[in-house]
């Protein structure tokens, strides 16, 4: 066993779950709803190379950058960016939060984001280097924001670039996108599903209305898309140039790329993801040496609450985040 991999299991039994949150739904469900983050952001809207637009919301004023990618349909208000944020705030840190293109509100181009759309966080990488040239800069991604961090990071090491960055941390990554849609269409885990699509469906009826996004639905048959396997096949795929789901899950997957990563990487992941399928979490001789394997056997998707009672809990993840990301700030 190698030095990384002691590492990496030590690290990995340093979070001890909740004795009243043991189960990855449990996990999953309270870290979502319950959590409540007061915190203070700023808005910035700044226009990308294509022609659209990309909206910044930061957190401090000054210190290392963290930006920050959440999850499928999240933004400022997901539990998991807030927490996170406002971590960095205490530590004298910035966090920068990419909001996805489309998400709450129609962008300007047919194509809006997807799992694997990893030219806004390139360019946002770039224009903050530029920016401030010593200061450092470090991005978080949480499920499906860790697929198009941790796709980046592979691509650019795959392509001989150096990404702009120190360190990263993929948290829940959901590796290959098919095997989750296919998951989740089963049993108790289709009540994340069900959320996620009514999302979908409301952010592309929006934009539908404002525009011609050269998709053959209409609006009347979006309430029909009830899986995500429809969903990617019929909006997904032709939306952003894919073939058809299956091709959208194969050229998007970030697994293909991670022996290629060159930034020190943390990827945090349970076993009991609702979620995530276990058994498409890497081994560590398939991944990048620059790359930390930390995987618990609880912590749900998005989770990994401690804490003796639900009225003082500990949030597991900010803490072991910023832990990974100091030494490199």
């Amino acid at each position: 066993m190698t030095d990384q991999q002691k590492k990496s299991e030590a690290s990995a039994r340093g979070f001890k779950p909740a004795w009243w949150l043991r189960g990855g739904h449990a996990q999953t469900l309270w870290a979502s709803m319950m959590r409540k983050v007061r915190l203070d952001t700023r808005r910035e809207r700044i226009e990308s190379p294509d022609g659209d637009f990309i909206d910044l919301d930061w957190a401090g004023d000054s210190g290392p950058i963290v930006i920050v990618l959440p999850g499928l349909q999240g933004d400022l208000q997901s539990s998991h960016v807030r927490g996170l944020m406002q971590h960095c705030v205490k530590h004298r840190w910035r966090a920068v939060l990419l909001n996805y293109r489309g998400r709450g509100e129609p962008n300007r181009l047919a194509h809006s984001y997807h799992c694997g759309m990893t030219c806004d966080l390139d360019y946002l990488a770039g224009l903050l280097a530029r920016r401030e040239p010593d200061t450092p800069i470090s991005v978080v991604g949480y499920s499906v924001g860790a697929n198009i961090c941790l796709r980046w990071l592979g691509q650019c090491g795959r392509d001989g670039k150096q990404a702009p960055v120190k360190a990263a941390v993929g948290v829940s990554v959901p590796f290959y996108l098919g095997d989750v849609a296919r998951k989740i269409e089963n049993g108790f885990s289709r009540i994340y599903q069900n959320h996620l699509l009514k999302s979908l469906r409301g952010d592309l009826r929006m934009k539908m209305e404002s525009r011609d996004v050269g998709l053959d639905i209409t609006l009347d048959q979006l309430h029909e898309l009830t899986t995500f396997c429809e969903f990617d096949e019929r909006v997904s795929a032709p939306m952003n140039g894919f073939a058809d789901a299956e091709d959208y899950y194969t050229q998007t997957r970030c697994d293909a790329v991670l022996q290629h990563v060159s930034v020190p990487t943390l990827i945090l992941n349970a076993r009991n993801d609702p979620l995530v399928p276990a058994d498409l979490i890497p081994h560590e001789n398939d991944v990048s040496d620059q790359i930390t394997m930390e995987i618990s056997d609880h912590g749900g998707h998005l989770g990994f609450v401690s804490g003796r009672w639900p009225w003082a809990a500990k949030f597991w993840l900010d803490q072991r985040v910023l832990e990974f990301l100091a030494p490199f700030a």
